[in-house]
């Protein structure tokens, strides 16, 4: 069943006007949200919900009985109305931009239907965070990085350094019709689970820079990227031999490797 008379009720109560910076898609599909809604099995779970938007998502959530919700919401628009739409709902409003927020809170269940516009930013300043899973609807290109094996067209710096970070699983995709305004792409729905794990800036930076040569071979790279190191082209190429992956092709080399690289380096 679709929500879409649903949003068009509120949109015309409230006078809202959707903000094209921020990508609001809106998830209509009920059948949807009510599977995401369980995906989280939120029973007795606190639960932090990025962008609910109008709110759909948060109904779904609510009526599976969680501990605590807490919502964050960066367009202002969007807070009273959300105060006054569920205002039956226990629930904790911020009206704060995500990727500038800090909490030391730990959240059983992060859920998000994430804009298009912050997947990469948000995903990365979740690793700031303190949860046990996190349920999130994404673009599905996006996801096939997310999820790409080494070797593969897909496999990039984003690969690394989530497959780092997280357990990622897909759940299910989502067809471009479940949203208004309609995208022109499909999402999917994945699981993450943190895996405790957490890059340093200096093995970041050096995924970063050999994926700005991701076909050439890790002695290449590493020359390449010499300067941006700090090292010497001599110490790069010295660097790759001791590492025993200086004739792999950058793409090629697992999250693993890259951390035996890491220490060599």
């Amino acid at each position: 069943m679709s929500l879409l008379g649903e949003l068009r009720r509120i949109s015309s109560e409230y006078a809202f006007r959707q903000t094209k910076k921020l990508s609001q898609n809106f998830l209509i599909d009920e059948r949807v949200l009510k599977r995401e809604a369980g995906y989280a099995n939120a029973t007795n779970k606190s639960l932090l919900e990025i962008g609910p938007g109008f709110g759909f998502l948060t109904k779904e959530l609510a009526n599976c009985g969680p501990k605590s919700i807490t919502l964050i919401e960066k367009d202002p628009q969007l807070i009273p109305i959300l105060e006054k739409e569920l205002a039956s709902r226990k629930i904790t409003l911020i009206n704060s931009d995500f990727l500038k927020w800090q909490s030391g809170s730990f959240f059983d269940v992060v859920i998000s239907n994430v804009p298009y516009s912050i997947s990469s930013p948000l995903l990365f300043h979740l690793t700031n965070f303190r949860f046990s899973r996190a349920i999130l609807c994404l673009q599905k290109e996006f996801v096939a990085r997310l999820l790409a094996k080494p070797g593969t067209k897909d496999y990039s710096r984003l690969s690394v350094t989530s497959q780092a970070a997280f357990s990622i699983r897909l759940l299910e995709k989502v067809p471009h019709s479940a949203f208004h305004p309609i995208p022109q792409v499909d999402s999917a729905i994945i699981e993450l689970i943190p895996t405790g794990k957490k890059l340093d800036a200096r093995t970041a930076l050096l995924i970063q820079l050999l994926f700005q040569h991701r076909k050439k071979t890790l002695r290449a790279a590493l020359s390449d990227s010499a300067e941006q190191l700090g090292i010497t082209k001599e110490n790069a190429r010295k660097t790759a031999e001791k590492s025993g992956l200086s004739d792999r092709r950058v793409f090629t080399l697992t999250k693993e490797e890259f951390a035996t690289l890491a220490y060599v380096f």
